[in-house]
């Protein structure tokens, strides 16, 4: 009875960040191309497949389960316009399968890219050689290799070496006599230093009381997020379907910016305790602007629990507007210290699907819808 209790708490208690993305939850950059050549050589390629029952393994695929996968692109062929009907449908199929198969794959810092080799008329076997999913692995940085000097022992004649030995003698004397100098010197920098470890100890005891999280582990929250406001209930369509608009909140990054230096409000301890130290949000936005999901990740405990509680305050963004239409769009955040404003602020904003380069601007919804 006590075992069967124990597996339920265990169950329970597992946390929601640690499982398994679905289809739904994935955010895709699209291209369209003609043959698609991979870039470099760190990755593995698998043949994607369509249907249910995941897919084959193989050796390759499963020597990367445990390494930092940085991309996956999923490579599909269209050489009619019939094909580009079932394309969602089975892109869908393929990724499930991947999914259902090498769950491991699928991490916080994962990218996820469609490309289509849509050449209408070409030779769709000759395509489909380079159809499949491109798993790429994060480049380890090398690491510095020491190089052993041998030294060089110079030949000398007897006379010299007694005449060095008899230096070395008379030296060492010497040195005893500024040996007793140092040693009360040493002692009296020992005092000084157990003095100022005895302050940061009780500073760092400060410091842990106001956090829960393990220190120096790096870890992923997941935060719920409740507007004030209420969203659209169905995506909203511009009679321009040329309109377009990146993620925002408020009007723009300035706007982001007071956010989190008025949610954020920091003490002399605080400041010390997270100077240097990163936390990345992010964030998968609903095509009303609302937070379907959003994940904080970093080393430092203190500074991803000032972040989690202040996520709890965010409002709607402004949609991502694509070809007229609110979308889904997915928003990661660097935030750090900022020394001249004294205040935790963005350094790096990275939006999915990338927004073109003329859509930079974050317009109002009346400016793109009337109303």
């Amino acid at each position: 009875m006590r075992s069967l209790l124990l597996i339920i708490l265990f169950a329970i208690c597992v946390p929601i960040f640690g499982q398994t993305p679905v289809y739904d939850d994935l955010i895709f950059d699209e291209e369209e191309g003609k043959a698609y050549k991979p870039t470099g050589k760190n990755y593995v390629f698998l043949r994607s497949k369509k249907g249910t029952g995941g897919m084959p393994t193989t050796s390759s695929a499963d020597s990367i389960k445990k390494m930092n996968i940085s991309d996956i692109i999923l490579v599909f062929t269209e050489t009619n316009e019939a094909a580009a009907e079932t394309r969602e449908d089975g892109n869908k199929e393929r990724w499930e399968n991947l999914l259902a198969t090498y769950p491991q794959f699928f991490q916080f810092n994962t990218n996820y890219k469609n490309i289509c080799q849509c050449v209408m008329g070409g030779d769709a076997e000759t395509l489909k050689q380079t159809q499949g999913f491109y798993v790429y692995i994060k480049k380890d940085e090398p690491k510095a290799v020491e190089m052993k000097v041998e030294p060089t022992v110079a030949k000398t004649e007897e006379k010299k070496e007694t005449k060095k030995e008899e230096s070395k003698k008379e030296e060492k004397k010497e040195s005893k006599k500024e040996e007793k100098k140092e040693e009360v010197a040493v002692v009296k920098e020992k005092k000084v230093k157990e003095k100022k470890e005895e302050k940061k100890e009780e500073e760092k005891k400060e410091e842990e009381e106001t956090s829960t999280a393990v220190e120096g582990a790096e870890e992923t929250v997941a935060v719920e997020v409740k507007p004030k406001r209420t969203g659209y209930k169905k995506p909203k369509v511009s009679k321009d379907k040329k309109a377009c608009r990146p993620p925002c909140y408020g009007y723009g990054d300035e706007d982001l910016n007071t956010f989190f230096k008025e949610q954020i409000v920091l003490s002399k301890k605080q400041r010390r305790a997270i100077k240097g130290s990163l936390s990345i949000v992010k964030l998968s936005l609903n095509f009303d602007g609302s937070v379907k999901k959003a994940l904080v990740n970093g080393t430092n405990a203190q500074l991803n629990e000032l972040v989690t509680v202040a996520l709890k305050g965010m409002d709607l963004w402004n949609p991502a507007v694509k070809a007229g239409v609110t979308v889904k769009s997915e928003v990661k955040i660097t935030l750090k210290y900022d020394k001249s404003t004294k205040a935790v602020k963005p350094f790096e904003i990275m939006i999915t699907p990338r927004p073109n380069p003329k859509c930079t601007e974050c317009k109002t919804d009346q400016e793109i819808f009337g109303n």
